[in-house]
């Protein structure tokens, strides 16, 4: 587990962390959310010496104006659930392990179509036919991805305090789950603004 910058999240001495207790309390911002903000800064830069490299050819990358109240809640949703996915993940990833990470992210599709329904009834995306087979398929995966969960936290050798941080793991990872069940909700907004 890494712990960047000064902040005022904190790990307790004597919390327990692999096995052995802390001998020092632990102060910064886990590195699963540092890591993502690196990330996007150093996308943002690449991003901007793309587009001054295209600016003077045929190429050249033209983003379409944005011109309603609706649009720009919208992008601004979808920037935020884009990054929170990608840190929400990343910080679950220290918890759990990927195998129960991909289980759980294997539920997308149910979340997704939830989310696509939550957002038709604002008017911001078209009702989707809800197939009963389909939907109760969706929902089996689900059950299924949330009793190996339970089974993989129960059943793993160690201290009750490993178990407590691979439910909050999972907790991380079905936050994760969520926003990118939006996000993906969202794109398709996005892209019928065009």
């Amino acid at each position: 587990m890494g712990w960047i910058f000064r902040t005022h999240v904190t790990v307790a001495k004597g919390t327990m962390v692999g096995g052995n207790p802390l001998e020092t309390n632990l102060y910064g911002c886990p590195v699963g959310f540092a890591l993502t903000a690196m990330q996007q800064f150093i996308s943002f830069f690449c991003f901007l010496i793309l587009y001054a490299a295209l600016y003077a050819t045929p190429h050249k990358i033209t983003p379409k104006r944005i011109s309603s109240m609706k649009e720009v809640v919208s992008i601004v949703i979808f920037g935020c659930v884009f990054a929170m996915n990608i840190a929400l993940n990343n910080f679950s990833l220290g918890y759990v392990s990927i195998a129960v990470n991909l289980i759980i992210r294997s539920c997308l599709p149910l979340t997704t179509f939830l989310s696509q329904q939550g957002l038709a009834l604002f008017h911001l995306y078209p009702f989707r036919p809800c197939k009963v087979l389909e939907i109760g398929l969706m929902v089996a995966g689900v059950f299924c991805a949330s009793g190996f969960t339970v089974a993989k936290i129960l059943g793993s050798p160690g201290k009750n305090h490993e178990g407590s941080n691979e439910v909050l793991g999972c907790i991380m990872c079905i936050a994760s789950l969520l926003c990118g069940s939006v996000n993906l909700a969202l794109a398709g907004v996005l892209g019928e603004m065009k």
